[in-house]
């Protein structure tokens, strides 16, 4: 998973889904990657958005500043999606 896809499944409290990022291998043809690396402000809290809660019963993930964020993210294994089930809420 990329973090622009994360940001948004957790700032829509879930209900736009990130997608797993997967590269599919031609043997027949050569395949260039570019990385670009987006991130909100170190100063931001990343969480659902007031917004997106105020429409159900409560925020699916929890809110957490920038630099806990990217503590956990890095902290965590690459298995699918087990970094969002790191985000919710208890």
């Amino acid at each position: 998973m990329d973090f622009p896809c994360i940001h948004a499944q957790i700032f829509t409290n879930g209900r736009y889904k990130s997608a797993e990022h997967r590269a599919v291998v031609d043997m027949k043809k050569e395949r260039l990657s570019i990385a670009a690396f987006h991130s909100p402000s170190v100063h931001a809290v990343i969480g659902p958005l007031k917004e997106m809660v105020a429409h159900e019963h409560e925020a699916v993930y929890r809110s957490i500043g920038h630099d806990e964020f990217m503590k956990l993210f890095f902290s965590s294994k690459l298995e699918g999606k087990s970094f969002l089930d790191r985000m919710k809420k208890l």
